[in-house]
């Protein structure tokens, strides 16, 4: 104990502020923080850097608009469509890499409002407009905006009065239980989910509710009376 006592002022001394003590441990603390940067800089960046996107569906040209489907082998006129496209907008942030949209779920609304699973429904990531060849994935520019086609209006074959909906789906899906084509939705009231990611891109989903049952060569009237878009 006596020795302690002793040796107790070198002790304080070295607690106070021994020479270089401080630079020490400020260089040292300096090289950590260099050290973590340069292993995890990439993953810093992309961090600070992540891009806020928003999407929206608008009933109005150029969002939404007919279109003449041609032939692509014959060149021939094939029909009239009705296109829907999601418009999406780059908020702040840097540029979104990747980007892809995912129809996630599809219900029917059934006559006392409950929601009813499509069975025949499958999650098939969306094509973007305007891009040959195809693709799911896209890059949205810094205070640009992309359009990604969610799907198009056509004249039912099997009845001319009546409208039905092709989703744009990445792939042409198969038909499965019941014939039923994952990708076409007939007349009715639905209410679908949207869900955007990319690779620095904070995730998005959002719900609207869809409406539509006749048909019409006159874009005005589709746009206007034959088909609903609504934003829940």
């Amino acid at each position: 104990m006596n020795e302690i006592i002793k040796s107790l002022h070198e002790i304080v001394a070295v607690l106070k502020d021994p020479k270089d003590f401080w630079v020490n441990i400020t260089l040292a603390i300096s090289t950590f923080i260099a050290v973590i940067v340069a292993l995890f800089q990439e993953k810093i960046k992309k961090h600070w850097n992540k891009a806020t996107l928003d999407l929206r569906i608008d009933l109005n040209p150029p969002d939404c608009h007919q279109i003449s489907l041609i032939d692509l082998r014959t060149g021939k006129f094939v029909g009239q469509s009705i296109y829907i496209r999601i418009k999406v907008i780059h908020r702040k942030g840097g540029a979104g890499e990747n980007v892809e949209i995912m129809p996630i779920n599809f219900f029917r609304i059934k006559g006392d409002g409950k929601l009813e699973k499509l069975k025949h429904f499958l999650p098939i990531s969306l094509a973007w407009s305007h891009f040959q060849p195809r693709t799911n994935l896209s890059r949205i520019p810094v205070n640009l905006f992309r359009h990604c086609d969610f799907g198009h209006f056509v004249k039912d074959l099997k009845d001319n009065n009546k409208a039905v909906l092709i989703l744009d789906t990445m792939v042409q899906p198969n038909p499965v239980a019941e014939s039923e084509v994952p990708n076409i939705i007939k007349p009715g009231k639905y209410q679908f989910e949207l869900l955007l990611s990319g690779d620095n891109v904070k995730p998005i989903k959002k719900e609207w509710k869809l409406e539509f049952d006749k048909w019409s060569e006159d874009e005005k009237e589709m746009l206007t009376k034959n088909i609903s878009i609504e934003e829940i």
